[in-house]
């Protein structure tokens, strides 16, 4: 295995850094509200105040990653750094799901709600149901943006920040390095 010199490697712009650290704290967001939304009381004002957050969380994460796709076509992101075939598909893989998730989770998260009738909210801006009362969908929707999800989420999360890591500190080969902000041009 070779290693890439310090030299030469391509940084990610300061927009797709941008992009790519608020999807990342967003989703934070996304999965601590919905801690703090099920550890609240049933019909409880904080209940409706955490939920009533998530969605805008999730909202802007839809928002956002078409945005990212959007300017990946713009300012197309560096080569990925050298690395065996199956590493490079691997990552290509990866990226294609985190991207297709973070488009889809909100899309589900939508149905869950607009199923039952109630208005999606983005920081109480009402989006209304656009399919009516469903139970059928309810159900559906409460199985693909439920507790399974945000297991899949995760662990996709994990193995994404587990490569990085892989990559910057048994490779050796800086990858991580390009889409933080401080570490030094060329790195």
């Amino acid at each position: 295995m070779s290693t890439a010199p310090t030299s030469g490697i391509q940084k990610y712009g300061l927009i797709a850094q941008s992009f790519h650290w608020l999807v990342a704290l967003l989703l934070v967001g996304l999965l601590l509200t919905n801690a703090l939304r099920t550890g609240s009381a049933e019909g409880s004002d904080a209940r409706m105040f955490w939920l009533g957050l998530h969605m805008s969380f999730g909202i802007l994460v839809f928002v956002l990653t078409f945005a990212r796709i959007f300017w990946a076509k713009i300012a197309p992101p560096p080569e990925l750094v050298d690395a065996p075939q199956w590493s490079v598909l691997a990552a290509k893989s990866a990226h294609m799901l985190l991207n297709l998730s973070t488009l889809i989770i909100p899309v589900f998260g939508y149905l869950r709600i607009a199923s039952k009738d109630i208005p999606a909210r983005f920081f109480g801006l009402p989006f209304p149901s656009l399919v009516g009362e469903q139970p059928w969908l309810s159900d559906v929707m409460s199985i693909l943006h439920g507790p399974a999800m945000a297991i899949y989420l995760l662990s996709l999360v994990g193995l994404h920040i587990a490569a990085a890591l892989w990559h910057q500190y048994v490779r050796k080969d800086h990858a991580l390095e390009r889409m933080l902000p401080w570490s030094p041009p060329g790195a």
